[in-house]
């Protein structure tokens, strides 16, 4: 007898992919990488409170979502990154930051 698990695997019933725009976190969980718009000034600024930085510089910015929430945020032209620091977000920092060297080119 097969565990339930197995078994969804092997006839193919296992989880559903992640949308092909997002990439995965570290416990599986959808990560949307997107250009920064002004509604989300106050989740930018919410971060930076969190992280105990100073606020991004007005301009470019790329945004971290983990399951529709914004967790991070990054500055494209300088690299400086603000990231909600009760969430895993180093992965998703590295993320952007390579996203910002694409965006510069």
């Amino acid at each position: 007898m097969l565990h339930p698990e197995t078994f969804a695997r092997f006839v193919g019933l296992a989880r559903r992919r992640t949308p092909r725009r997002g990439r995965l976190a570290a416990d599986g969980a959808a990560v949307l990488i997107r250009r920064a718009a002004p509604g989300d000034e106050p989740q930018i600024a919410r971060l930076a409170a969190l992280d105990e930085r100073p606020q991004l510089p007005r301009g470019e910015r790329l945004i971290g979502e983990l399951e529709g929430r914004v967790v991070a945020a990054l500055d494209v032209r300088s690299g400086r990154a603000v990231a909600d620091p009760f969430v895993p977000t180093r992965k998703i920092v590295e993320l952007l930051g390579l996203r910002a060297s694409q965006v510069r080119r």
